[in-house]
């Protein structure tokens, strides 16, 4: 179902692929669960949208970076061609649950990665350190 585009249980399937070799009464659980949200939810859809998401600056909270990267610009070659086109928009967003496996409180990283408005990339990954804190595990998601 995963590979089919059903991105809102994506990071439920790879918790339970963790128990592929091992599972209990409570993984076959969750498993019907899954399937009761898919029963519910059976008429979703993705739809992939090409327009431009345009974004707020009031949304997001401005820091002065100057102190760590002083008057740095990007560094673009003098031979390089002339820009053709409209720029293309790409959106990352990542996040991590700390300590979300109960059994060895390590904490799962989801990454979704957008082209303008459509989903091209998305998975979710065990993290391979036990973090103290919510910074943490969002530091090592990165």
């Amino acid at each position: 179902m995963v590979k089919l585009g059903r991105v809102d249980i994506y990071v439920n399937v790879a918790i339970l692929f963790t128990f592929l070799a091992s599972p209990r009464e409570g993984h076959l659980e969750a498993v019907y669960s899954i399937h009761g949200y898919l029963k519910s939810h059976n008429r979703s859809n993705m739809v992939f949208d090409p327009s431009y998401v345009n974004w707020k600056r009031e949304d997001f909270q401005l820091y002065d970076w100057g102190d760590f990267y002083g008057d740095a610009r990007e560094d673009i070659p003098t031979n390089a061609p002339i820009p053709r086109g409209k720029p293309v928009q790409i959106n990352v967003f990542v996040d991590a649950n700390h300590a979300g496996n109960k059994l060895n409180s390590c904490s799962q990283t989801g990454v979704l990665l957008y082209l303008y408005r459509a989903p091209i990339l998305w998975y979710s990954k065990a993290q391979k350190t036990v973090e103290t804190s919510t910074f943490g595990s969002e530091f090592v998601a990165l």
